[in-house]
């Protein structure tokens, strides 16, 4: 499917689920995937944080875009997210991710060398799909502290100029991520990354989002967005103060949580991969109680 041009563009880190073998579950995949068709959900990203990025290995995360892109019957659009600082392996990555059916790839800001400039100028023009780069140094410490900061605002500025950058996604700093947006000179996307914020980046220009919450609230993340981009800040924020604890305690969970929130809906959610835990019945009931609380379930 082609990427969509008009905004809010919404897409949900993925998570993955597995067998009671610990093996990928493509078949629970696949059921996920046809359910999502039927959402606002704009597209799919996969090999992320959310989805357990680092406990697989390369061919089960190749063979996970080549069963999305199977199962979506040709709509929405896929992401595959590459996180290495070399060069060199960020591109054979992005060109692997691209053949299995990949129409953009997410790139990290490079963790391992302040050279950010160096990096994206060598990468960038060499990956055969759209780059969306995301500005998130501590992957799956979202919901808490002060967010790493892995360039300037004024240096992401520049790094989203360049030709084949699609668009940007934003830290949870919302001090610092509102000065990047002063630096943004073009239209290109400017993506929210975390639920509880949705109101608060979308204030400051954000006009779109990427983030764990999208699997199972994507009407309500696609709402706020659009009601603030329409300038209906009274229905974004009844619709933020509905969700806001929702989001809250299923991203306090991780993994875990996503998963016991898409068990709740009647995905596939299942357990994280070995040796991590599912969420507690507690936790499940405390997740459940804030979905029926902000209407999702």
């Amino acid at each position: 499917m082609t990427i969509p041009t008009t905004n809010p563009i919404v897409v949900a880190p993925s998570p993955t689920p597995f067998k009671a073998d610990d093996s990928v579950d493509h078949a629970a995949i696949e059921r996920n995937v046809v359910r999502w068709l039927n959402t606002p959900l704009s597209g799919f990203v996969l090999n992320s944080e959310n989805g357990e990025e680092q406990f697989l290995s390369e061919p089960e995360r190749l063979e996970i875009v080549r069963t999305v892109n199977g199962a979506r019957d040709g709509q929405k659009f896929i992401v595959a997210g590459v996180d290495s600082s070399s060069v060199t392996e960020s591109i054979r990555q992005s060109e692997a991710f691209v053949e299995a059916g990949a129409e953009m790839i997410r790139i990290r800001i490079p963790r391992l060398t302040s050279d950010a400039i160096g990096y994206f100028e060598q990468v960038v023009p060499r990956v055969p799909a759209p780059v969306v780069i995301i500005h998130q140094m501590a992957p799956g410490g979202f919901h808490g502290g002060d967010a790493p900061v892995g360039a300037s605002p004024e240096v992401i500025g520049d790094l989203i100029d360049i030709d084949n950058v699609f668009g940007y996604i934003a830290s949870g700093n919302v001090r610092f991520e509102a000065r990047v947006r002063s630096f943004v000179t073009t239209d290109k996307p400017f993506w929210l990354g975390n639920g509880v914020l949705l109101l608060a980046m979308s204030a400051i220009g954000a006009n779109g989002a990427c983030l764990m919450f999208g699997n199972v609230a994507p009407a309500e993340c696609h709402q706020i967005i659009s009601s603030v981009m329409n300038g209906d800040l009274a229905t974004a924020q009844a619709v933020q103060a509905r969700v806001l604890e929702a989001d809250q305690q299923i991203l306090d969970r991780g993994p875990a949580g996503i998963k016991a929130a898409l068990d709740i809906l009647g995905y596939d959610g299942g357990a994280p991969r070995m040796p991590n835990p599912s969420a507690s019945e507690a936790g499940r009931e405390v997740i459940r109680l804030a979905m029926q609380a902000a209407g999702l379930v």
